[in-house]
């Protein structure tokens, strides 16, 4: 049975709030001053979370193929929004632009489980 644009995006929805539960239990165990140091990371994790499931208009159903194949979406991104923050651009729509179309993003970080590599190429072909 083939899902419905909004079956997916409600599967990402879901797939980026159990990275978010598993980022926030992953700090369970540090130390209040390596929290400060984390700081500006889990400021980026936080509001890319809020961003992705409250505000961003998910209607690309390529872009929302695209993130299902990673294990951990809300991490690509986040690293996209952490180093637009940076780098004083402060767009969280060009950073998402910016991974949904670069190569490197499928070699950098892990695909969920069975998926081809191969497919990226097929499934990046929706219009910007």
């Amino acid at each position: 049975m083939e899902l419905t644009i909004k079956n997916k995006k409600n599967l990402l929805i879901e797939r980026i709030k159990n990275n978010y539960y598993g980022f926030l239990y992953s700090l369970g165990g540090v130390s209040r001053s390596r929290l400060i140091e984390m700081a500006e990371r889990i400021a980026a994790v936080k509001e890319t979370h809020e961003m992705l499931t409250e505000y961003y208009d998910w209607d690309e159903e390529g872009e929302i193929d695209f993130y299902l194949l990673f294990r951990d979406p809300l991490t690509i991104i986040a690293d996209a929004w952490e180093h637009s923050r940076n780098e004083m651009i402060g767009d969280f729509d060009g950073a998402m632009f910016d991974v949904s179309y670069s190569d490197k993003i499928i070699s950098e970080y892990p695909l969920i489980d069975g998926v081809d590599r191969e497919l990226y190429g097929k499934i990046m072909s929706f219009p910007c």
